[in-house]
């Protein structure tokens, strides 16, 4: 991936009518987090009953910049960047007079006016946001990528530190970067739900095939994989979340990605090494068993890289000697594989 990348952003490739994309928006600005989601599911119903949303994964662990509030909770800024940017110009860069700015210092009370701060010797607090995105899915038709994908993040608001207590900032930055020991702080307000993307799955694999021009990406190989093995007897969408990702390339051209993720981790893949025959054909029933559905092992390989390359090598020597343990169907899959490997 070259260029400007812009997956961690909202812009995103648009594969519904506006209508729907605000009507799912509203849903999750309007619901309440709960710890089963109940409240916005229920409201998915209401603006979209033809679709039936199921929870699918979590993923957390991560943070942005938030805003700027008083010791007590009073609101300065809900977009601490741009204060900071304009704070750093005001203070003609001089991290020393912004510092003694916000601690309230007498010689800088009228630089303390005019970045926005209230009287008084109170050093305001920094927030940043603390998330988690949640996937949910409704599958409209048969073939693998055949439903809608929606991604919601749970955010709630925290403090990070105190401006003027820390070093002297030498950048915008350092200015409003939370200090190497800084832990997650106290709440500020409830958590909410903020929608961060849905997609027609469907649609989003199309472009991607107009995209490659003649190749045929990893993902699209995934989902005609899928299609045509014994997995193709569940959904995908019930087991893997897609994640899509947008980008300009260096010509500048406007590109869209997908990295297929397992709603299961830290499943423990088979040791090829080890196996062969009889004891190769029970180890990959058993992970496909714990996975929940058939040729778990091989969309892991290709999908998540949670199992070695080694093992489709493995399968389809024991296949050449004569042990039929796989579908053919399945088999199909794996030799071509074999013969033009890929990931996603």
């Amino acid at each position: 991936m070259s260029g400007n990348d812009t997956s961690d952003s909202t812009a995103m490739e648009q594969t519904l009518d506006i209508d729907t994309v605000k009507a799912v928006e509203e849903a999750c600005r309007s619901a309440r987090p709960r710890p089963q989601h109940g409240d916005l599911l229920a409201r998915l119903e209401q603006a979209l009953p033809a679709a039936h949303f199921k929870y699918r994964a979590s993923r957390n662990g991560w943070f942005r910049p938030g805003g700027l509030i008083t010791p007590s909770g009073e609101p300065i800024t809900d977009e601490i960047l741009g204060w900071a940017e304009a704070a750093w110009e005001m203070a003609d860069e001089d991290g020393a007079r912004l510092m003694a700015a916000c601690r309230g210092d007498d010689t800088e009370q009228a630089l303390r006016r005019a970045i926005g701060l209230p009287a008084g010797r109170d050093a305001p607090i920094v927030t940043r946001f603390s998330g988690v995105t949640h996937y949910f899915s409704a599958r409209y038709g048969a073939s693998p990528e055949s439903f809608l994908q929606l991604e919601v993040e749970e955010i709630r608001e925290v403090t990070s530190h105190r401006l003027g207590e820390q070093g002297e900032p030498d950048s915008v930055e350092d200015l409003v970067s939370a200090p190497r020991t800084d832990s997650e702080g106290r709440p500020v307000g409830m958590p909410v739900y903020r929608m961060r993307r849905v997609h027609d799955m469907a649609r989003v694999m199309a472009r991607m095939t107009l995209q490659m021009a003649g190749e045929t990406a990893g993902s699209v190989r995934f989902a005609s994989d899928w299609a045509r093995s014994r997995a193709g007897s569940v959904a995908l969408c019930d087991h893997w979340v897609l994640k899509v990702s947008n980008w300009t390339d260096r010509y500048g051209v406007e590109r869209i990605g997908i990295r297929p993720a397992p709603v299961r981790e830290s499943l423990r893949p088979p040791a090829p090494g080890l196996l062969s025959g009889v004891e190769l054909a029970n180890a990959l029933s058993d992970y496909d068993r714990q996975a929940g559905y058939p040729m778990a092992w091989f969309f892991n390989l290709v999908g998540s890289r949670g199992v070695p390359e080694s093992i489709a090598r493995a399968v389809d020597d024991q296949w050449q000697a004569g042990y039929r343990f796989l579908s053919e169907q399945d088999m199909a899959c794996i030799q071509d594989y074999c013969s033009r490997p890929y990931r996603c």
